[in-house]
């Protein structure tokens, strides 16, 4: 039993110290694959193709919120609108690389299988948006459009429609 005591004692230390990490809304939060749960739906966080994560001003400071599909931030964002948002980050599904949601562009496509459903892809450039829409086809469009389509449960459909409202955005990226 006195053998124990020192290895519950480090990995509790180990523990609190990893819970420790500060977040800054200047860069992506860590995400642990297969370990880590959608702020939204409670799903483990399998795919970095689809993740996303909002940082929010939280009591002490910048704090992640972590989701398993584009639609689950949405969501969760339009179910919280008293959340402060620092920045918004996806994964390119082309190559796994953080970029800011809303400098992203997106595919909406009946071609790609995302964890809840949303059929949304992030890209980090056009270049990569469009050579995806050509393998999966589907419709391209910018941040605004993809979060309308998706933040408000079908109360438009059409890109046309979704491009006469916007987020709440509270992120300046300065001068």
């Amino acid at each position: 039993m006195r053998r124990l005591i020192p290895v519950v004692a480090a990995a509790t230390s180990f523990a609190l110290i990893a819970g420790c990490e500060e977040q800054s809304a200047e860069a992506p939060p860590t995400i642990r694959l297969g370990d880590s749960v959608c702020d939204q739906c409670n799903m483990i966080i399998s795919d970095e193709r689809w993740a996303t994560a909002t940082i929010i001003d939280g009591p002490r400071g910048p704090e992640p919120r972590l989701f398993d599909d584009f639609n689950c931030q949405v969501n969760h964002e339009v179910e919280h609108p008293d959340l402060e948002i620092l920045a918004r980050w996806s994964h390119s599904h082309a190559t796994g690389e953080w970029v800011r949601t809303e400098d992203a562009s997106f595919l909406m496509s009946p071609n790609l299988h995302t964890p809840m459903g949303s059929k949304v892809a992030a890209f980090a450039s056009p270049s990569e948006l469009e050579a995806a829409r050509q393998e999966l086809t589907g419709d391209t469009m910018t941040f605004d459009v993809a979060w309308k389509r998706l933040g408000f449960a079908g109360a438009c459909c059409s890109a046309d429609e979704a491009e006469s409202s916007h987020p709440k955005q509270e992120h300046d990226d300065g001068p």
